[in-house]
């Protein structure tokens, strides 16, 4: 399972080239990919507000969910946003909770959750956090 971060889905509507629509398109059939609700809305969110001139890419963006059949799932727990909280900021705890609880994997190229005190918490609750340069690295198909 691979937690996808809004920076991942937002590159990835803006550019067929990079790394992150690589991973939507060339991996779909290797991985399943996860979202929650608190995902969904902030990249939506975010192309309403910076991208305003090209409303189409919200298009792009649900035909790219549903061709990588990006699953979405409910928002964490509060409390389980709490603990995650004290390690990440306010807005990046409901990505990390998710991720943490639901996946092995989170796809990210927000710094914040790059940081070595997110990663090590991450890791002793079994995700791994990378780059999508990285993920390709590791599990590009041979």
């Amino acid at each position: 399972m691979v937690f996808l971060d809004s920076s991942v889905l937002i590159t990835a509507v803006l550019s067929s080239r990079g790394g992150s629509f690589y991973i939507l398109t060339q991996l779909r059939g290797e991985c399943e990919f996860q979202i929650n609700d608190y995902v969904f809305e902030e990249t939506k969110r975010i192309l309403d507000s910076k991208f305003l001139s090209t409303p189409e890419l919200k298009t792009k963006l649900f035909l790219l969910m549903g061709a990588s059949d990006v699953r979405t799932l409910s928002n964490p727990l509060k409390k389980e946003i709490k603990i995650a909280a004290k390690i990440i900021a306010k807005e990046d705890a409901p990505i990390l909770a998710s991720a943490i609880k639901h996946s092995s994997y989170l796809l990210t190229l927000d710094n914040d959750f790059l940081k070595e005190e997110v990663l090590r918490f991450a890791q002793q609750r079994g995700l791994i956090i990378l780059k999508p340069r990285e993920f390709i690295n590791i599990f590009r198909p041979s």
